[in-house]
């Protein structure tokens, strides 16, 4: 009987704990943590296994997807800041389709930053390694979900809005 109660008790403990992970149960989602390094450092190992960089250029690619996830990191807390001080306000938080001339101007600033990213990318891998980089950013490209390659077709993160 004791076990028996001992088990229960454990359990009702790892059911308390995971819903703490949870946003203690206002069904939130845990932050993820953005740690720079470490996606600069797995973008680096998957383009090192796509078209086998030599030591220099492991680093020089390492340090690009290093300045990129920093950058993203900034953005991301300056989103937060935002977020936290429309709280602190009152106001609500309500997602806004975004217009057909932010859509395209965001567009052409991605599409800036991947000719200059390919421009790098081109000074920096032989001429075969540049076909295999730009094979693997293609198969990248198609390997991601439908509402990230199209904006403006009514779906975020593959759900309707």
């Amino acid at each position: 009987m004791k076990k028996s109660i001992i088990f229960v008790f454990a359990m009702l403990m790892g059911f308390a704990a995971f819903a703490q992970e949870r946003g203690a149960g206002r069904g939130e989602r845990p932050q993820r943590q953005f740690d720079p390094e470490s996606i600069a450092m797995a973008q680096t190992s998957a383009l090192d296994r796509v078209v086998d960089l030599d030591s220099i250029q492991y680093q020089i690619v390492y340090l690009m997807n290093y300045s990129d996830a920093v950058t993203m990191q900034d953005s991301i807390k300056a989103r937060q800041t935002r977020r936290e001080e429309m709280r602190r306000n009152g106001q609500e938080m309500k997602f806004q389709r975004p217009t057909e001339e932010e859509i395209a101007a965001r567009r052409q600033v991605m599409e800036e930053r991947q000719a200059i990213r390919n421009a790098q990318m081109k000074e920096i891998l032989t001429p075969e390694q540049y076909e295999k980089y730009l094979q693997y950013e293609k198969e990248q490209k198609q390997r991601r979900p439908q509402g990230m390659r199209r904006e403006g077709n009514g779906r975020r993160n593959g759900r309707k809005e």
